[in-house]
């Protein structure tokens, strides 16, 4: 029963994403897709957060995991929405960090002229990007620590080039001169780097997290392909 219904959130979770998809192409439901953004992009989130919880929750009742672990990995997934917001926040408010771009009216609410979202948004591609590079550093047999939190950095760099045109045409955000700036995807990596470093030492990787991950970070990055088709 419970591996038929993780099946069925798979399914659904690309189902509903490529008709995203193909629903902006054909113009449909577009009001409804707006009201709908920022409320996913949360649950997407906490699904992600529920997810791994849960796999580490039965390593601690059937091994002898670290039973310190969930606590660090709930106080990470924390971390990285409060850091994020307050980076996006620095970084929309200076054109400092990212360049010089301004938020849409489509991801309420916001909490200090960012959106909620947003600080989910980054944990979810974390949470996809990481369990993704864990799968090809497994394939690959790379064991170094540094080699994998870059392969992850650059995962999170690769999904932003392709999301960043369609959150243009979503009117997520928007750059002042209409282009995307180099300085914006070597922010994402610096900072991906940084998280995803801070996850390692707190030894949080040391268990590969959920394979959900890996389908949403798929899901999602069909879904800004389908977008940028428009």
């Amino acid at each position: 029963m419970n591996l038929h219904w993780g099946k069925l959130k798979i399914f659904l979770l690309y189902f509903f994403l490529i008709a995203g998809g193909l629903w902006h192409i054909l113009g449909l439901f577009q009001n409804l897709m707006k009201l709908l953004a920022s409320p996913l992009l949360i649950v997407l989130g906490f699904w992600l957060i529920a997810e791994n919880w849960r796999l580490l929750k039965f390593d601690l009742i059937n091994t002898t995991h670290n039973p310190h672990m969930i606590y660090r990995f709930l106080g990470w997934t924390f971390l990285v929405l409060i850091l994020t917001l307050f980076i996006e926040g620095l970084g929309v408010k200076t054109g400092k960090i990212f360049g010089n771009y301004y938020y849409g009216s489509h991801l309420v609410p916001f909490i200090c002229n960012v959106p909620l979202a947003i600080g989910f948004a980054w944990l979810i591609m974390l949470l996809s990007s990481i369990p993704l590079a864990q799968k090809i550093c497994s394939a690959l047999s790379i064991k170094n620590q540094i080699l994998f939190i870059i392969l992850a950095s650059l995962l999170m760099t690769l999904f932003d080039f392709f999301m960043e045109p369609a959150a243009m045409q979503l009117n997520y955000w928007n750059w002042h001169d209409g282009k995307i700036p180099f300085q914006n995807y070597l922010a994402w990596f610096i900072i991906s780097f940084i998280l995803i470093g801070m996850g390692q030492r707190l030894k949080i990787f040391s268990r590969k997290l959920s394979k959900v991950g890996i389908h949403a970070y798929l899901a999602q990055l069909i879904y800004f392909l389908l977008v940028n088709v428009k």
